[in-house]
């Protein structure tokens, strides 16, 4: 068999979801429904857990938690506390108490979740995080933002076009390629204050931005001098170095957390494929032989991953490969999905496509044992993520 055909399909590890029980907060009826029903999304949102409404039963020993809290205080400072069991131990793993403004409240939750994953599952949770995507409308594309629950989406800029939206690892910061003025430019948006600054608009291509783990800098696409190449840049678009000169059309991809290495996209031996630069050295090495057509590499925050988007039989299929080599895995079976990044945890990774459940963004835990349709339509792609700082 030669080495492009070569597919390595994972085989699925046995999955027990975690089971975990609330009966409500204790509280104002309002007011406690809107923070149950938070706490309920957030859970469901992290694929590893069986979430029950109901109360524990004391004193069976069973292998499941409990969330249980109390509103402590609606004014003049609006105070709650939360609490997560182990029921099987019967010991209290995490206790919280939470005090600000009542719309923070569902900030709190995603705060008391967060941890509470972590404790339950030995990740940390992605609860207090945002989304980017790009939606398609007749009118032209909207780049839209929201949290991690769907909560808060808001149209940030529109333009005929706009393409492959980074989120910067604080999320303060969004890149993307614009054609508002009918020719492709990479621009950055400080969320907060909704400020926008044009980066880089030289001659031709300016595309594909990733950003630094720094955020001071941007690897972009370029073809200002030829053939496309990847140039690193500074937020004023000045050119700190050129990564990559001639070799076919090279496209980029993500760092690695440390910022050493960058996984980009080039068709230098006739097909996409993986590389991987080293800023230490200036060398280059391919990543992947596997299939004949690769591309869209996300780094895992954790720097043990990559995944990407192959071609197999017309389809596309996410893979995970390790950043020093050997065999993909595929983490997606029936369906096709592209632009698939990680999430801040490197334990989720969520990519646009077509699956059982429709079209939309699908969230998959990272190694493919569960995954789920995210955000559901026709017009969505692109997906970022990242934490809220």
């Amino acid at each position: 068999m030669k080495a492009e055909e070569i597919t390595v399909v994972i085989d699925k590890p046995t999955f027990s979801p975690i089971p975990v029980r609330f009966s409500g907060i204790k509280g104002p009826r309002e007011v406690s429904h809107r923070l149950v029903t938070v706490l309920e999304q957030d859970l469901k949102l992290h694929l590893v857990f069986d979430v029950l409404r109901e109360p524990p039963v004391r004193g069976a020993h069973l292998k499941e938690y409990f969330i249980s809290g109390e509103i402590l205080s609606l004014s003049p400072a609006f105070k709650v506390s939360l609490k997560l069991e182990d029921l099987f131990t019967e010991e209290i793993l995490l206790y919280k108490a939470f005090q600000g403004p009542i719309e923070a409240g569902r900030y709190m939750i995603h705060r008391f979740v967060d941890q509470a994953v972590e404790k339950m599952a030995g990740f940390p949770g992605v609860a207090y995080s945002r989304v980017a995507f790009v939606r398609r409308t007749p009118q032209g594309d909207e780049l839209c933002v929201m949290d991690y629950d769907h909560y808060g989406l808001r149209v940030v800029y529109k333009a005929p076009i706009i393409l492959t939206p980074r989120l910067s690892p604080s999320g303060r910061l969004l890149a993307f390629v614009s054609y508002e003025r009918g020719r492709p430019e990479v621009m950055v948006l400080e969320l907060s204050s909704g400020r926008i600054r044009r980066v880089s608009a030289y001659p031709g291509l300016n595309s594909s931005p990733v950003w630094h783990p720094d955020e001071k800098r941007l690897v972009v696409t370029l073809s200002k001098d030829g053939a496309p190449d990847l140039y690193l840049i500074d937020l004023k678009g000045r050119i700190l170095r050129r990564l990559t000169y001639g070799q076919g059309v090279s496209t980029g991809g993500s760092f690695s957390p440390d910022g050493k290495y960058l996984a980009f996209v080039s068709d230098r031996t006739g097909s996409p494929q993986i590389y991987i630069y080293d800023f230490l050295t200036g060398g280059t090495r391919r990543l992947t032989f596997s299939g004949k057509y690769n591309v869209s590499p996300s780094w895992s925050p954790r720097g043990d991953r990559i995944v990407y988007a192959g071609n197999v039989k017309g389809r596309f299929v996410l893979f995970t490969l390790d950043p020093e080599g050997g065999l993909p895995v595929a983490i997606s079976e029936e369906g096709s999905y592209e632009a698939p990044v990680f999430g801040p945890n490197g334990n989720f990774i969520l990519a646009s496509g077509r699956g059982p459940e429709g079209r939309g963004l699908y969230l998959f835990l990272a190694n493919g044992a569960v995954h789920r349709l995210y955000l559901p339509g026709d017009n969505i792609s692109f997906a970022s993520w990242s934490n809220i700082r």
